[in-house]
């Protein structure tokens, strides 16, 4: 009985170590007690993944001398036992989080362990140290090409305090199979060396440089340490994509590439040239300024320039007032937080996603000229309080407004220098002097209420603001306590049936002649997710779903309006 209960023991080695890669790494260290055979299986697991927060704890100096020194001891054995046995390691990952100091004495036991698994031919390489930052000069590790040149390597990553040795500018240094390179906080000796690098991987399909630094022996303090400020990228046949953070000048050239991700120093001025890349397929730029790249027609043309681009997504990008995006091939369009912007025309006939995300003051009008009749529009918001007027006017621009099924909205308050603001007229529509919207208004399927952060005695000031000018069939809030208190579901939900009750009673910006919406609700039907979509039958009902709600839980509460 207990051999048959074991069956699993008796597989090869290869399935057995393919059940551990399977596994949280928690779980995998388990199975070593297991058995005798389950250790030597854990022993002999091609993945190694090293960690010193495992095995070093805060405390004193000569407690932690000897934690480092078990750690150390054990890193060391683990790697000598493959290459001992002559095993291969599949992929090896070493993350380091001592201090400074610390990291300097145990450098040497770092070369040891990679170039044991350089020897083993690793295929996978991840080495991770502290975050190095522009102003903190503290000393790093000095990557050596002789401790990472094994010809079987085929993906690098390396994050932190890394400084690139000046060998790695040597012509003789290659990395033959290199088909992935990623690189974060690294420091080198020269502007060009991260060029060189790539230049030497023939075979590199995806590139990583995420705000590296380079070293100015002749600067004073801080000034030692520099962003750094260009990368050129050419005559890389087979790559794919790069995620390039932090360069102010970027040069790509590479005929299949088909992902670029771009997110540039927003305290500099930007350049990239990428005009080559006609295979593209998802183009993302983040922290721009757009007129820096571009002429305001560039977007005109993208089907043209990059004929197989499905997927465009700006981010943090300061616009032209006026943008106009044009491809016959787009699937995918995603702008969030893009400031400047007062208008935006689409013409994508194959359109199938649309995300726009925006926590500004003023609202852009949008408008499709065409689209996909299976689009998808995705509209969130993060607006202060007094702002909210605006909502109505973006509904009714929204062209054409079929599109616009569901607005995701989160409500903060002013800052207490913003205070005034609360005191400004909030009935204008067009300008200051109209009248407020007559019936029939703008109207959407669905408002979904993700947060309100605001003070009591502002509830009825913001509900009137809120739905000024607009008018959704459902309005979901969330129950969850640290996105919507109580009180203001509780009010909310007393606000719609006075309302209804009183036809409009309490509606504080109509005129005799101009009736809101709110003189037409008829009916509200309230429904809660706690329990299956339960009727909210009274006030008392809804008290009692309120009760016992964690900020764990994601249900809401939906108010659909006749």
């Amino acid at each position: 009985m207990d051999e048959k209960m074991d069956e699993i023991s008796g597989l090869p080695e290869t399935l057995l170590h393919d059940i551990l890669s399977r596994l949280p790494k928690k779980d995998a260290i388990k199975t070593s007690v297991l058995s005798k055979t389950w250790r030597e299986i854990f022993d002999t697991f091609p993945i190694l993944s090293i960690c010193d927060r495992e095995s070093i704890r805060r405390s004193s100096k000569r407690k932690k001398d000897q934690q480092i020194k078990t750690f150390l001891d054990y890193g060391k054995q683990r790697l000598l036992r493959f290459s001992e046995q002559g095993l291969a390691i599949k992929e090896f990952k070493l993350k380091l989080s001592l201090t400074c100091y610390d990291l300097q004495l145990i450098y040497p036991d770092v070369d040891q362990w990679l170039k044991l698994a350089s020897e083993c031919d690793v295929q996978t390489l991840k080495l991770c140290l502290p975050t190095l930052k522009k102003d903190d000069p503290c000393l790093c590790y000095i990557l050596h090409p002789g401790v990472i040149e094994a010809r079987s390597l085929n993906k690098l990553v390396l994050k932190g305090r890394i400084r690139f040795d000046k060998e790695f500018l040597n012509p003789s240094v290659k990395f033959s199979s290199l088909c992935v390179l990623s690189l974060s906080y690294v420091l080198f000796d020269d502007e060009g060396a991260i060029e060189h690098v790539i230049s030497h991987c023939p075979l590199i399909e995806h590139i990583t440089s995420k705000w590296c630094y380079v070293y100015n022996p002749q600067g004073a303090g801080d000034m030692q340490i520099s962003l750094m400020k260009s990368v050129s990228m050419h005559g890389l046949q087979k790559l794919k994509g790069v995620d390039i953070q932090g360069v102010q000048n970027v040069y790509i050239d590479a005929p299949n590439i088909e992902k670029i991700y771009y997110g540039a120093d927003s305290y500099e001025p930007s350049k990239m040239n990428f005009d080559s890349c006609g295979n593209l397929r998802a183009l993302t730029l983040m922290n721009m300024k757009i007129e820096f790249l571009f002429t305001d027609i560039w977007f005109l043309h993208l089907s043209s320039k990059f004929p197989f681009l499905e997927s465009l997504e700006l981010v943090e990008c300061s616009m032209y007032e006026n943008i106009n995006i044009s491809s016959s091939q787009l699937k995918a369009l995603v702008l969030s937080n893009c400031s400047t912007m007062d208008k935006l025309e689409i013409d994508t006939p194959n359109l199938l996603s649309f995300r726009y995300y925006y926590a500004g003051d003023d609202l852009p009008s949008i408008s499709f000229l065409s689209c996909s009749n299976r689009l998808d529009v995705n509209v969130r918001f993060n607006m202060i309080h007094p702002r909210l007027y605006q909502l109505g006017k973006f509904v009714k621009q929204f062209k054409p407004q079929k599109l616009l099924t569901s607005l995701s909205l989160s409500i903060r308050p002013c800052i207490p220098s913003d205070e005034s603001f609360y005191d400004h007229e909030y009935y204008f529509w067009e300008d200051p002097y109209s009248l407020p919207p007559t019936l029939p208004v703008p109207s959407i399927k669905n408002l979904v209420i993700r947060s309100v952060r605001e003070d009591k005695s502002k509830y009825s000031l913001l509900v009137n603001r809120l739905f000024y000018g607009w008018c959704p069939e459902t309005i979901s809030l969330s129950l969850n306590p640290s996105h919507c208190t109580k009180a203001f579901i509780e009010f909310f939900y007393w606000w719609l049936l006075e309302t209804k009750k009183a036809k409009g009673k309490f509606c504080s910006y109509c005129y005799p002649k101009s009736k809101c919406w709110f003189h037409g609700l008829k009916d509200v039907k309230v429904t809660s997710s706690v329990k299956n979509d339960v009727n909210v039958v009274d006030f008392v009902h809804l008290k009692s779903l309120l009760c016992g709600l964690s900020s764990s839980d994601n249900a809401n509460i939906s108010f659909r309006l006749k």
